[in-house]
């Protein structure tokens, strides 16, 4: 008997998407910064690299939950630290920061990129155990984008309650 081939699902990229909501409550992780995977909330170092390297280092990477709806449907997807930065324009830590030091920021965040319009490649995960369709790639639609970092500089510096 022939062993059975893994067939891996191809991405999907409908025509547009628009972001109908955004989880910004918990939109990072800690992860190890040798090999990313994704560590405990409550510390400590990576099992599999802490046998090579005494203390491997750990950094935070995005996990956005995004609502979008498409042509002819509404989903939730999650977008990792790649697809993500497209939309936010700044590594998780830096945007955690700007967060803890701005009160409100991580929801304006939110209500920010609601409405966006996007070109999205969408994929099963690769295990095929995931709740949600990854964003493997975004692409804003909108003439004059920016990513939602320099709108949120933008309205802190000016006081912050736009």
């Amino acid at each position: 008997m022939k062993p059975e081939a893994k067939t891996e699902q191809a991405p999907w990229t409908p025509p547009f998407c628009t972001i109908v909501g955004a989880d910004t409550e918990n939109l990072a992780y800690r992860a190890c910064s040798l090999c990313e995977r994704a560590l405990p909330d409550l510390g400590g170092p990576c099992s599999l690299c802490s046998l090579r390297t005494p203390s491997p280092p750990v950094k935070l990477l995005y996990r956005l939950l995004l609502s979008i709806a498409t042509f002819d449907r509404v989903l939730v997807v999650v977008s990792f630290d790649r697809a993500a930065r497209t939309l936010l324009g700044c590594p998780a830590h830096e945007f955690l920061q700007f967060c803890s030091a701005h009160p409100g920021a991580a929801r304006k965040a939110g209500q920010l990129l609601e409405g966006e319009m996007c070109r999205m490649t969408l994929k099963a995960s690769k295990k095929g155990n995931a709740e949600h369709l990854r964003v493997v790639s975004v692409e804003p639609l909108r003439t004059g984008f920016r990513p939602i970092i320099h709108s949120l500089r933008e309205i802190y510096s000016n006081g912050g309650n736009s």
